[in-house]
């Protein structure tokens, strides 16, 4: 157990945990259990080097800076108990009520039934601006306020000992935003996120000198479960996605054959009357009568020709409705060889091809395992693909990542043509769709430079919290720190803004622990004043 606490105590060092976690990382796409050709390469082995050393370098700044502050404020006060546990319910409640929102408007306000809208999206992504889904404000007021539940829970993690009551069984329960939310949208990443957010809000604790988790309420139990419930419902899930994509081709085919029209349409329309205004605007400046043209009107929303949730679900279940359509699709070797060929450029390594062939592993169960591998490891892969197609990229500034700004531009501004080009980037440089570690993600988002500051200012964040999380009794930094640490775990899949939404979850944090911050500070100071007055009196 000492060295277990030891071991963990060295990770719970940004700087540490970061070099573990990318040498971990090689080594497995190296030596793992699928075959990524040359990789990692040269470019990729430079590319984590220079990455990994800029962090270390900004963490170290950070640290610096949280010690000279804090030799100028000696006595920071501690959270008063009641203020945590108000915080934590208040931000449990919040964060379940905005999951509950999401939930209304997506199951009984946007016109789908069934949950086949987000499994026919994971099919074929290209078709989200084909299906015309209703959206209300409820579901905007969600998004606003989803995140607290993951502050919520990680805030009883982090001062389980002094929450107690209503607020920790309140906190507790904040872990079904997260679960709701992956339920809702057929995904997994916002749970891996939360139990990734669980394992570093651990590490936080062990850097602060007490226990691994707070004592009572079988918490370690809770976690087991938890993690043995994501490994069943993981596996279920691919088989199903499997099953419904299987059921649904020839549809997905329809749709997209019928997308493809109606963007080559847009694209001829576009040309025409972009033709027209520049003719216009010709004549106009001749005549000097105008100073200013209409504006261009250059990827107009689908309306008429796009397919209403109703009828997407209808589609669906007729589907499903069809003889044979509930069959189970096993997959057998020669599939499961095509399909890792052609859409993972990569094959099982022998030993895998050999257990398959010998019956000790079913081509069922390899699919699966090898799914959840690749999930985690190909970012490898990306980051390469991406550097070598890295003149085809312009910054995005943070549409790439944070999730919630292509639903913003895509509702409130579709005249905007950053998704379109973005897509048309990915798509060109074969990275659609694909994870591409924090490394890729940070240059895609903000170039090359863009990157470079992207990675200092995280690396600074992380020296700064890890520092003032482990000399201080204030809140934020150990929120924030249990932020990094998780976004460093995570890092060999995407960047810190880019996990599940987790820019709304940083953002959630930020707010929560500067307001347990300032009104400690602000106790703390009527304190003071008190015993000064106190004492003049005397």
């Amino acid at each position: 157990m000492q060295q277990f606490i030891k071991i963990a105590r060295g990770l719970s060092s940004p700087a540490i945990l970061i070099a573990a976690i990318w040498c971990a990382t090689l080594i497995s796409v190296a030596v793992g259990p699928i075959d990524y050709p040359l990789q990692p390469s040269a470019a990729v082995l430079a590319l984590v080097a220079g990455g990994v050393s800029l962090f270390i370098l900004a963490h170290q700044a950070g640290a610096w800076c949280f010690s000279t502050w804090l030799r100028q404020r000696p006595n920071l006060p501690a959270p008063p108990v009641g203020m945590l546990s108000v915080v934590a319910a208040t931000t449990s409640i919040v964060g379940m009520a905005g999951i509950a929102l999401i939930a209304f408007d997506r199951v009984i306000l946007s016109g789908v039934s069934n949950g086949g809208y987000a499994e026919l999206l994971r099919c074929a992504p290209a078709l989200v601006d084909f299906i015309e889904i209703k959206r209300t404000p409820l579901l905007y007021a969600g998004y606003l306020t989803f995140s607290f539940g993951f502050v919520s829970l990680v805030l009883f993690l982090l001062r389980g000992e002094e929450i107690s009551g209503w607020a920790a069984i309140l906190a507790q329960l904040s872990i079904l935003s997260p679960v709701g939310y992956a339920l809702l949208y057929s995904g997994r990443m916002p749970i891996l996120f939360v139990i990734v957010l669980i394992i570093a809000a651990v590490l936080v604790r062990i850097r602060q000198g007490r226990s691994a988790l707070p004592q009572g309420h079988h918490l370690l139990l809770k976690m087991i479960a938890v993690v043995v419930v994501f490994g069943i419902y993981t596996n279920a899930m691919w088989a199903s996605r499997r099953n419904f994509c299987v059921q649904m081709s020839g549809r997905v085919e329809e749709l997209l054959v019928k997308a493809r029209e109606q963007e080559s349409e847009r694209s001829r329309a576009t040309k025409r009357q972009d033709a027209k205004q520049k003719k216009e605007a010709s004549e106009i400046q001749q005549q000097q009568t105008k100073v200013q043209q209409e504006p261009s009107q250059t990827r107009q929303p689908l309306s008429a020709e796009t397919i209403s949730a109703t009828g997407l679900s209808k589609m669906i279940d007729d589907t499903k409705a069809l003889p044979g359509a509930g069959v189970v699709h096993s997959v057998d070797v020669g599939t499961l060889l095509a399909t890792m060929q052609e859409a993972w450029h990569a094959r099982p390594r022998a030993y895998i091809l050999s257990a398959i062939e010998s019956g000790r592993l079913s081509p069922d169960t390899a699919s699966n395992l090898l799914s959840t591998y690749f999930y985690l490891t190909h970012g490898i892969r990306i980051l390469d693909v991406t550097w070598h197609a890295r003149a085809q990229f312009s910054p995005l500034w943070g549409v790439y990542e944070i999730g919630i700004l292509s639903p913003i531009l895509r509702v409130f501004f579709p005249e905007n043509q950053l998704l379109a080009s973005m897509n048309s980037e990915l798509k060109s440089a074969e990275v659609l769709g694909f994870f591409p570690t924090v490394w890729a993600a940070a240059y895609i988002d903000f170039g090359a430079a863009g990157a470079v500051v992207y990675i200092l200012f995280w690396g600074f964040a992380a020296g700064w919290s890890a520092f003032g999380a482990r000399h201080s009794a204030l809140a934020m930094p150990a929120l924030l720190l249990t932020f990094i640490l998780a976004s460093i775990l995570l890092s060999p899949i995407q960047g810190p803004l880019g996990v599940a939404n987790s820019a709304l979850v940083l953002a959630s944090m930020v707010l929560v622990g500067i307001a347990i911050d300032l009104g400690s500070l602000r106790a703390g100071s009527r304190q003071r004043y008190r015993k000064l007055e106190a004492g003049r009196l005397v």
